[in-house]
């Protein structure tokens, strides 16, 4: 099959390669913030074939097969009909119309046979199996046909037919591809939507799947990619029991990747909304994501067991107490940065009571601990995630993005509320442009090290606002067992970009180094102990404009990394867990 050639992105060892720092007194352009090169973690030169993206088709060549209730009616000897039970033989392509009330289609074809599946106005249910089932073929696509409206269920259960464990509405040990430009409605009762142990391609369609019972015990994934999941395009809806688009590969670390080009998404999901054992790119789209019911279904407390913080990289708050705060509804605008002017301190929003702040390890068996509880965020790789592009309005229980290694953006539209970090990575953040707004979340952004070449920020965090190798992965929400650890890779450098935060926190706080090259910040820290700029190493401001409402800009008594050594207090070993 003929492949199509997409541009290959620049390496992200670019984006990642170091700042260069303006001259001490420059005006701290902010020149990175506009027209940011996109990276990739991902090479997408080869995802899409011309099929995977054409999904046209020759009907006057395509094999019918009509559906009638309990079994079906076709002509050819390239089918199979027993019973209720319809196995496609040879490649070819396939038109299937009409209502199956029970029974399935089996793709058993050879092992180099391209077949291609086009439902124009089908319903298939299977009470305890796949609805459609490819157990043998080079790839399977699965076509929707223009003007049409498809219909695939499963009632409840799985029964096992052969070796494989089927446990999905589509099920594929091949290669599939979702393409076309009709609707596909998938309702699975038990298990997951579509799953492939191979590469899940989606190039087109409009795609509406539930199943699974929203609790965090049920393991539904809405789409599962083994090897890949890769998304050209298409209009989702996805509710789920566990994770709404899900690639994960145990066996090879190279696999288990994520990418999306352009699509619409609106998943709700117990689990994580988007998640990938590899890396993870996005490059443009649209996305409305929930997780795990929410910012709101999370009670935040300061996980320092000492008063007041702000000690060198150190988390604030006080001493175990809850954090006040309550996430805007969906679509409002963060509140607006108050009037200091007087020295009035602002007071964040009241943190929702009774019902509505069940703890995070709560869940419908019982209470858990946090190492026990599902994952809930947003966007998450537990490799490399890189975002060049997109619109993104996450509400989640956890983190809205979050990577296991460095994540990097350069470009998109950001509104995250989170019950823990909106934007965290195990490694490096860099971030070269986007708008984000950050109307609720334990911290904005922590990684490492953080590196801010461009963009707009407003930021409301309940701790800091941006921290660098201080806190713990949910720290808010009780999850990693280890902290970060302060070394020299931990500092926050901000080359440009438009940074306002009000922290209940540090502002910006840094486990190393503190550098301002460019850009504007304005900072406001509510006490507590805590300051605007807080760093362990050494502070720097070589030519950004930046105001505090606590003068520890230009106190150097006001920031602990300025403290001398005998008057520091030790950093504390971890948050213990909410």
């Amino acid at each position: 099959m003929k492949r199509i050639a997409i541009p290959l992105l620049l390496s992200l060892s670019l984006l990642l390669s170091g700042c260069q720092n303006t001259d001490t007194g420059s005006n701290g352009g902010d020149s990175a913030s506009t027209g940011a090169e996109s990276v990739a973690v991902i090479d997408t030169a080869a995802l899409f074939s011309d099929w995977d993206l054409d999904g046209s088709y020759d009907e006057s060549a395509a094999v019918h097969i009509q559906l009638e209730g309990e079994t079906a009616v076709c002509d050819s000897d390239a089918v199979s009909i027993d019973g209720s039970r319809i196995t496609l033989l040879d490649e070819g392509t396939y038109l299937v119309s009409g209502a199956l009330t029970d029974g399935q289609i089996v793709v058993d074809a050879g092992d180099t046979d391209k077949v291609q599946i086009v439902l124009a106005g089908a319903s298939l249910t299977c009470a305890d199996s796949a609805a459609i089932y490819s157990k043998s073929a080079d790839k399977v696509f699965l076509t929707l046909a223009e003007g049409t409206e498809n219909t695939l269920t499963n009632g409840g259960s799985y029964i096992a037919i052969d070796e494989n464990n089927i446990d999905s509405v589509v099920f594929s040990k091949t290669d599939l591809t979702l393409n076309g430009s009709g609707s596909l409605t998938i309702d699975a009762q038990a298990g997951h939507g579509v799953v492939s142990k191979d590469e899940l391609t989606i190039t087109g369609g409009s795609y509406t799947i539930t199943g699974g019972s929203y609790t965090v015990t049920a393991a539904e994934h809405g789409m599962t990619g083994k090897d890949s999941l890769a998304v050209a395009g298409g209009d989702f809806t996805i509710i789920s029991g566990k994770d709404g688009l899900h690639a994960e590969n145990a066996d090879d670390s190279a696999l288990g990747f994520l990418y999306v080009a352009d699509g619409t998404f609106t998943i709700t999901a117990q689990g994580d909304a988007v998640s990938a054992s590899g890396a993870l790119q996005v490059d443009g789209g649209t996305f409305d994501l929930t997780t795990g019911g929410g910012s709101a279904s999370v009670t935040m407390t300061t996980g320092d067991s000492f008063a007041p913080g702000g000690m060198g990289g150190g988390p604030g708050g006080q001493d175990g107490a809850p954090l006040q705060g309550d996430p805007p509804a969906g679509g409002e605008t963060p509140p607006e940065r108050p009037d200091n002017s007087g020295g009035q301190l602002p007071e964040l929003p009241a943190q929702p009571s009774g019902s509505e702040t069940a703890s995070a390890a709560e869940t419908a068996e019982g209470t858990e601990t946090a190492e026990d509880t599902v994952s809930q965020k947003g966007v998450k790789a537990d490799g490399a995630l890189t975002i060049n592009g997109g619109t993104f309005t996450v509400d989640s229980a956890d983190d809205c993005l979050h990577s296991g290694g460095a994540l990097a953006v350069t470009g998109g539209t950001f509104t995250l509320s989170s019950g823990d970090d909106a934007i965290h990575s195990d490694d490096a953040v860099t971030i070269r442009a986007g708008e984000f707004s950050i109307p609720y979340c334990y911290e904005g952004v922590e990684g490492l090290s953080v590196t801010v070449e461009g963009g707009a920020f407003d930021v409301t965090a309940h701790d800091d606002g941006f921290n660098a190798a201080g806190g713990a992965d949910s720290s808010g929400f009780g999850g990693r067992d280890e902290p970060f650890a302060a070394s020299e890779d931990s500092f926050i450098t901000v080359n440009g970009g438009t940074i306002t935060v009000v922290s209940d926190g540090d502002c910006l706080d840094s486990n190393g180094d503190l550098t301002v090259n460019g850009g504007t910040l304005d900072l406001t820290c509510n006490g507590n102990g805590n300051t605007a700029l807080d760093c362990s190493g050494s502070y720097t401001n070589n030519g950004g404009s930046v105001t505090t409402n606590d003068g520890s800009e230009t106190n150097s008594g006001g920031r602990s990394g300025n403290r001398l050594e005998e008057e520091r207090e030790p950093l504390p070993s971890g948050r213990p867990k909410a």
